[in-house]
């Protein structure tokens, strides 16, 4: 039985510091609610719950619950927490953080929920950016921090309810958007599927529980059967949205031209790196001209459009050397991010990576043993366990001697932890090359620990 939100006045979120519980505390504090919630991390998210007055605790105790009337858990929470033993104990409802999402989203006229494998938060960003652009004032949720809209929410008005949808443990599924992306599907979060044939089937869900329209990359369409809504972009001119005369320019950025059916939209121009955002390009040009936003502005937003925080960002010097970080940590996104990094700076390319999970590591260990090639040397540091044990197969030490069976001749040093791999990058002769710091565990804090000077390189 779905819950009614208005009912509940104080809400407790267990995980509260994660990108998107962190958003939904904020949600639900601008409806009116009294929120709090608790986190082993103290983070600048956590930081800036506190500067909204929300109450954080960073311990996880049954007392911390004490007066709320419903409780709020992560996917990444176990069963065995404190909070939420004493909430079962004492009849308060427990909700996974998606039933909260689609509370929330259940507010809105329209909602606009983007899935796929890769490219959710880049693709939500450049869509709620084109809203804002021309003058909607969209309420949007999203996987990461976004500088123009102050982080990973923006409160606004109950027209426009644009969300990331993620298929771990089949979140998206609690959703009924209105109108709907999926990127791509391609294998992953095995240790909850257990197979692809199940994580297909969980997309094509999706796809069938949209109620107007659900835009797919024409690549994957053939992955979803018996669906009648959707509508495809691609290369090819049999897609509803589809491009022509794709072109890399001297800055390394990517211009094309659109056509919708036999109709010419017209020429963009991407200010993101990599050939991979064209995709997430037509994906939000399909829905921005679904709510009839005109050609002059989307044109606008993506010529004008920054990404979020570890997209292939520029984060300082190190010696001579320019520091990027960027959250890919499934191999196809580490292909992508490094074949754009050659493409861009044409330099020596040295890779960290940090595996996530040991799970993902280890059932798509033959790909991450090939999805390194074209590096000039790779670091590998241990693998962040996030919500897991360990498991040697899954490890770092593993991939390092998968990578090595792949290609003997590949220059790879580790396995470290953070503070070794410190350590050792400092007695390391590194000249004019760019250090590449890849995962979406904790790797992010390295390069801010040994840069010297921080946005030194203009990204426009």
């Amino acid at each position: 039985m779905r819950l009614n939100l208005k009912k509940y006045n104080k809400i407790f979120f267990v995980g509260i510091g994660g990108i998107s519980m962190s958003a939904l505390a904020l949600l639900v504090q601008n409806e009116g609610k009294v929120v709090l919630g608790s986190d082993l991390t103290i983070s600048p998210l956590t930081k800036k719950l506190k500067k909204k007055g929300i109450k954080v605790f960073n311990k996880h105790k049954a007392s911390n619950i004490k007066g709320c009337d419903l409780v709020v858990f992560s996917g990444a929470i176990p069963s065995e927490n404190p909070e939420i033993k004493t909430a079962i104990q004492n009849n308060i409802p427990v909700i996974e953080r998606s039933e909260l999402l689609y509370l929330v989203s259940k507010q809105y006229k329209n909602v606009i929920a983007i899935s796929g494998t890769h490219g959710k938060t880049t693709t939500t960003a450049m869509i709620a950016y084109i809203f804002m652009l021309c003058g909607l004032n969209p309420t949007v949720h999203i996987g990461g921090e976004f500088e123009s809209i102050n982080g990973n929410i923006k409160l606004g008005d109950k027209q426009f309810f644009i969300t990331e949808a993620c298929e771990f443990r089949d979140s998206f599924l609690t959703l009924k958007p209105t109108i709907s992306v999926i990127n791509n599907i391609e294998i992953e979060h095995l240790d909850y599927f257990k197979n692809f044939e199940k994580e297909k089937e969980s997309f094509n869900k999706f796809a069938k529980q949209t109620k107007k329209i659900c835009f797919v990359n024409s690549k994957y369409k053939n992955l979803l059967k018996g669906n009648k809504n959707i509508k495809t972009y691609g290369v090819s001119n049999s897609n509803s949205l589809y491009v022509r005369n794709v072109k890399r320019g001297a800055d390394s950025k990517y211009s094309f031209d659109c056509y919708q059916g036999s109709n010419y939209i017209g020429n963009f121009k991407l200010n993101t790196y990599g050939k991979h955002n064209i995709e997430n390009a037509l994906a939000a040009i399909s829905v921005c001209l679904e709510f009839g936003i005109s050609y002059n502005v989307i044109y606008l937003g993506l010529k004008s459009f920054t990404n979020v925080k570890r997209r292939f960002e520029v984060v300082g010097l190190y010696k001579s050397c320019m520091m990027l970080h960027d959250y890919a940590h499934h191999p196809t996104e580490i292909l992508n991010t490094i074949k754009t990094c050659k493409e861009v700076f044409k330099k020596k390319v040295v890779c960290i990576f940090q595996p996530h999970t040991y799970s993902r590591t280890k059932t798509l260990i033959d790909n991450f043993s090939k999805c390194f090639d074209g590096l000039d040397c790779l670091y590998l540091l241990k693998t962040y366990s996030a919500r897991e044990r360990f498991e040697y197969l899954g490890s770092a030490d593993y991939l390092k001697d998968r990578i090595l069976k792949s290609n003997p001749n590949f220059l790879i040093k580790g396995v470290y932890s953070k503070k070794e791999f410190i350590k050792t990058i400092k007695k390391e002769n590194l000249y004019d090359c760019v250090l590449l710091f890849l995962g979406a565990g904790d790797i992010e804090k390295i390069p801010f620990k040994i840069a010297k000077r921080k946005d030194y390189f203009n990204k426009n």
